[in-house]
């Protein structure tokens, strides 16, 4: 939190929020078509719940995890009946209390501001909570992508003002500033830091903890990788002995 504003919180909430929702249904859709349509799933980094209202409406046994206290208020004031659907914290604090058929992370959920220790306790988690032979789905920044059409900065028209984004990469860490500037004349400035991955990186994680790359993809429609695509739409599937 920098000045009293979070990377992720009300603003950021009240600038993006209408954009990211017009695409919510299609992208939580098109998620469970690359996990063959699962019965039960669990939304890491669910946010607001924009994806995980969905898979509730229609029917799946869905829980989402959130450790922003602001997104889950917001999830709990919109869904009055499936208030108790998230959980306030971060994965790796939280007790395997069921195991589903699949788990996702959708929309660059993972990389923030994790230490080394941290993710690997992250990628414990997402196998603890997969049922044996059930899909992990991730979708991140790709680091290559990244490095290839590398832009230090740009605009980008929000509700309510505009958004200046200016980004530094060394390495695989992504620090980007963000400049809030607001048609009522406020300005807001924050700044966060993100880890890239490849999907050599994202196996080197997963592998430890029996999860195997099934397949991977440069989107959510389902289009084959390419090493320098933007993002990384990877689905790990849990294998254990028999």
């Amino acid at each position: 939190m920098e000045n009293g504003i979070d990377y992720f919180g009300e603003l950021y909430y009240k600038c993006f929020a209408t954009k990211l929702e017009q695409r919510s249904e299609r992208e939580a859709r098109l998620a469970l078509k690359l996990l063959d349509s699962p019965r039960s799933i669990l939304d890491v980094g669910c946010g607001w719940g924009r994806h995980l209202q969905y898979f509730l409406r229609w029917g799946l046994d869905a829980w989402g995890v959130e450790p922003n206290p602001f997104f889950v208020q917001i999830f709990k004031e919109r869904n009055p009946l499936w208030s108790n659907r998230i959980i306030h914290n971060k994965l790796q604090n939280i007790n395997v209390f069921k195991q589903f058929s699949a788990v996702v992370s959708l929309w660059t959920s993972i990389g923030w501001d994790q230490s080394d220790q941290e993710e690997q306790e992250l990628f414990r988690k997402l196998s603890e909570f997969l049922s044996p032979g059930g899909l992990l789905l991730l979708d991140v920044d790709n680091l290559e992508g990244w490095q290839a059409r590398f832009c230090r900065k740009w605009w980008e028209r929000v509700d309510g003002g505009y958004v200046l984004d200016q980004h530094a990469l060394k390495g695989s860490k992504l620090t980007t500033t963000r400049q809030f500037l607001l048609d009522a004349g406020s300005t807001y400035k924050v700044t966060r830091q993100l880890r890239l991955y490849t999907l050599e990186d994202l196996q080197a994680l997963a592998e430890p903890y029996q999860l195997f790359l099934r397949v991977a993809y440069r989107d959510l429609n389902g289009n084959p990788f390419y090493p320098e695509a933007p993002r990384t739409v990877a689905v790990f599937e849990k294998i254990t002995a028999a």
